[in-house]
């Protein structure tokens, strides 16, 4: 069965539906059932048979552990977590189950306790690479990241070629401004399965003269990277490549500003002739780029074509500061739990006088709800198209304040005010302890003191508007 089940999970499934309906407190089959549904990706499904079994032997640990996993692959991690301690309190020794209930806590934003568990477990298996990745994750978020290199590092001892440690070192060595060891670790994520690397008969451009040659350089990941990393196409251009990128069609418009492209095209056009090719992640690389060198000359993105018109908020005086506000990223986004901002939070900032607020949060429906402050909020999102829509809107604006989202890397390379609201653990682009940007000139930026701490973030925003003046009043 188990055999059927990896290669043949459809007609396990089957002979296992079947088996339960002949004898439906039949334990096996139950629990073979949730391995096979969890496989397939049926989430839900599989934890109802879980379940089911355990109301039949509730003493079975791996049931609990799979049933945990299931929870957390839901985004129920707190559940996760009580079956993984009803694992641990069943059989106290061994690593599986404490490996299980850190991933529940590191998903709660729990480092501090997920590091604890881990390090019980590496008790029962010190020369697991698994466990010490794991123990890496949970030390960056805890804001350690010396121990967060070190800890990949001990898993790379064990096993060289673990990838998914070769890429989350590369995000603690680039947090930690390591920045040319950084990159070159970043180059792991062509051997991701979920990031295949695209096959080209021409050679990769990896820091070589490129005077007079084409170089077709395509975005690969997010909008925030694409904008964040567009700021080496300039540089490509001086160096007398003749440069082609290829971008997300919502991009090809706000791409089309950037000095010195010879063409932009959109993911899916014909591709031109080209000499080299380069991913626009992998421009970083190719310059060998350290803090000190970042190109960081703002603005590198502008607005052109038909610029929208920012509207007036009703009712709100003309002398108000006019600041844009996103306070949450993509849903889908692997971290997103950590970098957006529960509404309900921003009510100190939305009250404060003297200020109209302009939503240019998409993804989320429109504007917050701020009850009795209407008057005073503007919400932009249904006027917004693509990208060069929000950054006209964002040139007309005294201030964008936003979380970790492609609109700050948007204000940030049109050179406008912005703050940004940053979670204990940040993305490594935002570096340690810093309230400056060597990315972003423009930029400050506020921390969480502690993970999961917005009320702060928001009471430290507050203060600083109150003494706040607009560069162009």
């Amino acid at each position: 069965m188990e055999s059927l089940a990896r290669h043949q999970p459809i007609e396990a499934a089957r002979y296992l539906f079947q088996a339960v309906k002949l004898q439906p407190g039949y334990f096996d089959a139950l629990y073979n059932l949730g391995l096979v549904l969890q496989e397939m990706n049926q989430v839900a499904e599989a934890v109802a048979c879980y379940e089911q079994a355990l109301r039949i032997n509730p003493d079975y640990v791996p049931a609990w552990n799979n049933l945990g996993v299931a929870h957390k692959t839901s985004g129920r991690p707190a559940q996760a977590a009580e079956c993984h301690r009803r694992a641990i309190r069943l059989e106290p020794k061994g690593s599986s189950s404490y490996n299980n209930l850190a991933n529940a806590l590191r998903a709660m934003d729990q480092p501090a306790e997920a590091i604890r568990e881990l390090q019980t477990a590496l008790g029962w298996d010190a020369s697991s690479p698994v466990l010490w990745h794991n123990l890496g994750n949970a030390f960056r978020e805890a804001g350690r990241v010396d121990e967060s290199v070190a800890a990949f590092e001990h898993s790379l001892r064990a096993e060289p070629t673990l990838v998914e440690a070769h890429w989350d070192l590369a995000f603690s060595l680039l947090l930690k401004g390591d920045l040319v060891r950084g990159w070159e670790e970043y180059e792991w994520r062509w051997r991701r399965k979920d990031h295949p690397p695209r096959e080209f008969a021409q050679p990769p451009w990896q820091g070589e003269d490129v005077n007079g040659m084409r170089l077709f350089v395509y975005a690969e990941q997010g909008a925030g990277d694409t904008i964040q990393f567009a700021r080496y196409l300039p540089e490509l251009a001086r160096l007398g490549a003749r440069v082609v990128l290829e971008c997300p069609r919502s991009l090809v418009k706000l791409m089309g500003a950037v000095q010195g492209l010879e063409q932009v095209i959109a993911k899916g056009d014909a591709l031109p002739v080209f000499d080299r090719h380069c991913a626009l992640m992998s421009l970083a690389r190719g310059f060998k780029t350290t803090v000190d060198s970042i190109p960081a000359s703002v603005p590198y993105l502008g607005c052109r074509g038909d610029a929208r018109e920012l509207p007036r908020a009703p009712q709100a005086n003309p002398k108000d500061l006019k600041i844009g506000l996103v306070w949450a990223g993509n849903p889908t986004h692997q971290n997103d739990q950590r970098r957006s901002i529960p509404t309900e939070l921003l009510q100190p900032l939305l009250a404060l006088a003297g200020a109209t607020f302009f939503s240019l949060q998409v993804r989320q429906g429109g504007a917050a709800r701020a009850p009795g402050l209407e008057s005073r909020w503007v919400d932009l999102s249904t006027s917004i198209r693509d990208y060069a829509d929000t950054a006209a809107f964002v040139s007309q604006l005294d201030l964008v304040i936003s979380v970790d989202t492609s609109v700050a890397h948007l204000a940030g390379a049109l050179g406008r005010p912005v703050w940004l609201l940053l979670p204990c653990a940040p993305d490594w682009r935002w570096l340690l302890g810093r309230v400056d940007s060597p990315w972003y000139p423009s930029a400050r930026l506020f921390r969480q003191p502690q993970p999961g701490d917005w009320k702060t973030v928001i009471a430290q925003v507050v203060a600083a508007l109150v003494g706040f003046k607009p560069a162009n009043r």
